[in-house]
């Protein structure tokens, strides 16, 4: 059995999407609504843990979506960030861990 994933949503507006194409990770985005995309930056059930214990305010919807919601923006940016240096989305570990040598 594969580990549950909760994924955190950034929204992707025109100049976002360029640096995210740019990047080659333009095939990750999923448009929702009226033409606006979001990508998602998966989190392990550790790292969504350790993102709640760090920012109180968000929290994680378990009934429906299964997303990691209410992250600060600024959170969600450096995030997006670490996705187009790296061009993975799966940068919620390296996120926590430059969170944590900043300390």
């Amino acid at each position: 059995m594969s580990e549950e994933v909760y994924p955190i949503n950034i929204w992707i507006n025109e100049e976002r999407f360029e640096k995210v194409r740019v990047a080659g990770l333009a095939e990750l985005t999923k448009d929702v609504l009226a033409g606006l995309k979001v990508i998602q930056v998966p989190a392990s059930v550790a790292e969504k843990d350790a993102l709640l214990s760090k920012f109180p305010k968000a929290k994680c919807d378990t009934a429906t979506t299964k997303t990691i919601e209410l992250l600060p923006r600024e959170v969600k940016d450096q995030l997006l960030d670490l996705a187009l240096e790296q061009r993975n989305v799966n940068v919620a570990g390296l996120f926590l861990e430059k969170l944590e040598a900043k300390k």
